[in-house]
C-alpha cells in the first residue's frame, strides 16, 4: 500500500488514537499484519481474537516495528481503538483501494482453479511488463484478502485477487472490501454443500462476483461457457464477457490438447477474430486447460494480446502442492495434487492420473484422502468417486481419514484404509512397486502433504 499517516489510517477504519503523540500520529503506515511474529517494521498490527487475544501479543508486535495496534480496546501501546478489529482490516483495505491511482483489482471464484488461474494470470501479466501484486497462499478470505491488498507493493498496477466462500454472502462481502474490475469465474462444481445446501445456491454465491462488477463498458466478466446463468450474473450491465472452454462456442478454447516432459500444450482458439495460438506451459495435467484460459481470458480482459499471453504462460510457476510431479526410488512417479479436493477435481486428477499411467504402462495407485464440506451428499460424492477410480483403471485404492472409507464401499477392487495421513505413510512405501504411478488427492484437513513429505524423505533418489 501507498503509505499513509497513521492518524488518516485511523480515521478511514473509524478508530480513535490512544497514547499516540502527535509526533507519533505523522508516522507512515505501510501494511498490515495479524500475527505479532510476522510484523515488520512500519505496519499495523490488527490485534484478532481467535484461540487466543491478539491483544496479549501487542509488546511483541511494537518491539518488532508495529507503527501501532488496531485493538477494541485502549492498550498501553499506541492504539487505534476500533469496534470490530477484522471489520477494521476490511475498511482500510476498501480505503486503501478507493485512493486516486489505485490500482485495477481482478477478482477470482470458483469452485475449484483459483489458485492456478491466480498464478497463471499473475505470470501473464508480470511477463507483459505489468507491476502485480497477488494473493499468497490461499489468503483468500475476510482476513487474508485486506492483508493481500495492504500489503502490496505501492507501485502495484494490477492486483489478482482470489476470492473464497463458505457461506452465501461472503463472496460480496470480498467485493466490497476490495471492489473488483474484472471477474474470473473459473468453475461451479460441488463444494461446501453442508453450508450451502444446494448447487444452485452455490451458483448463486458465485454469481456475487458478477454482480460486484460495474455496470458500464469497462466492466468485463471471463466465464466457462457453460456456467450456470445464475453465477454470470444475467442481468447485470457488464460491458463484455469472455467464455472459455474446450467446444467452438466458447469464445476462447482449446485444441489438440498434448502432454509432454515439459508440460502441457495446447493450441488456443480465439472465436471472434478465428486465430490459432499454440500454448505452452511447465504444468502437469490436462484438467489444468480451463484455468489457464480463464487466465488467458484475464489477460485479454487488461489488454494483453494472445500471444503476449501464451508467452507468459511459459513462465508460470504454480503453488505448492497443486499439479507438482516428481520421481522416487525404483522409478516410481508421484502426481502431487494434495492440496485440496472436491468431488470434479478428484474426478479430473484420477482421469489424469490413468492417462500418465496408460500411456507409461504403469500400474496406477490412488491415494485419496476424504472430501470435506459436502452436505447430505457427501457419501454418495465419494461413491461416484470410487466408482470412478475403478473404471478408469485405478489397481490399488488407499483411502485416507474417516471420510474416504465411503470411497472403497463402491471400489471393486483393492483397497487399503488409514486413519492418518502418518499411518498411509508408513504402510504405503510396503506397497508401492518398482515403476508405479501415484496420485495423490484430499481435503486440506486430511493432511496428505505429510504423506507426500515423508514419501520424499524415505524413497528420494540417491
Amino acid at each position: 500500500m501507498r503509505p499513509v499517516s497513521l492518524e488518516r489510517a485511523a480515521e478511514a477504519m473509524g478508530g480513535a488514537l490512544h497514547e499516540v503523540p502527535a509526533e507519533r500520529a505523522q508516522t507512515p503506515v505501510s501494511g498490515a499484519a495479524v500475527d505479532s511474529r510476522q510484523v515488520r517494521e512500519g505496519q499495523l498490527f490488527f490485534a484478532l481474537k481467535g484461540r487466543v487475544d491478539g491483544a496479549d501479543f501487542a509488546p511483541e508486535a511494537m518491539l518488532r516495528g508495529a507503527v501501532a495496534v488496531v485493538c477494541e480496546r485502549p492498550l498501553s501501546v499506541p492504539t487505534v481503538v476500533v469496534e470490530d478489529v477484522q471489520a477494521a482490516l476490511g475498511e482500510l483495505a476498501r480505503w486503501t483501494l478507493s485512493r486516486e491511482g489505485a490500482p485495477t483489482v481482478v477478482g477470482i471464484t470458483g469452485s475449484v482453479g483459483k489458485t492456478t488461474v491466480k498464478d497463471a494470470l499473475a505470470a501473464i501479466l508480470r511477463s507483459a511488463g505489468r507491476r502485480v501484486g497477488a494473493t499468497e497462499g490461499n489468503f483468500n478470505n475476510e482476513i487474508g484478502l485486506p492483508l493481500t491488498v495492504l500489503g502490496a507493493d505501492e507501485k502495484a498496477e494490477v492486483l489478482v485477487l482470489e476470492m473464497g466462500a463458505t457461506h452465501p454472502g461472503d463472496i460480496a462481502h470480498l467485493s466490497r472490501i476490495a471492489p473488483p474490475d474484472v471477474g474470473v469465474l473459473t468453475a461451479v462444481s460441488p463444494v461446501h454443500l453442508d453450508s450451502f445446501g444446494s448447487l444452485e445456491a452455490l451458483a448463486a454465491t458465485k454469481g456475487e462476483l458478477a454482480m460486484s462488477l460495474p455496470e458500464g463498458p469497462a466492466s468485463v466478466l471471463v466465464c466457462p461457457v457453460d456456467a450456470p446463468a445464475a453465477s454470470t450474473g444475467t442481468g447485470r450491465g457488464i460491458g463484455r464477457r469472455i467464455t472459455f472452454g474446450r467446444t467452438p462456442e466458447a469464445d476462447l478454447y482449446a485444441s489438440e490438447v498434448a502432454e509432454q516432459q515439459s508440460g502441457l500444450s495446447f493450441t488456443l482458439h480465439t472465436r471472434d477474430e478465428g486465430r490459432e495460438i499454440e500454448v505452452k506451459a511447465p504444468v502437469f495435467g490436462t484438467h489444468l486447460v480451463e484455468p489457464l484460459l480463464a487466465a488467458i481470458g484475464g489477460g485479454l480482459a487488461l489488454g494483453v494480446g494472445p500471444e503476449e499471453c501464451a508467452s507468459g504462460l511459459t513462465r508460470l510457476r504454480r503453488t505448492g502442492l497443486r499439479g507438482e510431479v516428481y520421481r522416487l526410488r525404483e522409478d516410481i512417479i508421484v502426481y502431487d495434487d494434495s492440496y485440496n479436493a472436491s468431488p470434479a477435481a478428484v474426478a479430473a486428477v484420477l482421469r489424469y492420473g490413468a492417462e500418465g499411467a496408460r500411456r507409461q504402462q504403469r500400474r496406477l495407485i490412488a491415494v485419496l484422502g476424504g472430501m470435506f464440506e459436502l452436505g447430505a451428499a457427501a457419501r454418495e460424492y465419494h461413491r461416484e468417486a470410487g466408482r470412478l477410480a475403478a473404471e478408469v483403471g485405478v489397481e490399488k485404492l488407499v483411502c485416507v481419514g474417516d471420510e474416504a472409507r465411503w470411497y472403497a464401499e463402491a471400489f471393486p477392487g483393492e483397497s487399503l484404509q488409514y486413519e492418518s495421513a502418518e499411518a498411509a505413510a508408513e504402510g504405503l512405501e510396503s506397497v508401492l512397486e518398482e515403476g508405479d504411478y501415484v496420485v495423490v488427492k484430499g481435503s486440506r484437513g486430511v493432511g496428505l502433504d505429510r504423506l507426500t513429505r515423508k514419501l520424499k524423505e524415505r524413497l528420494a533418489l540417491v
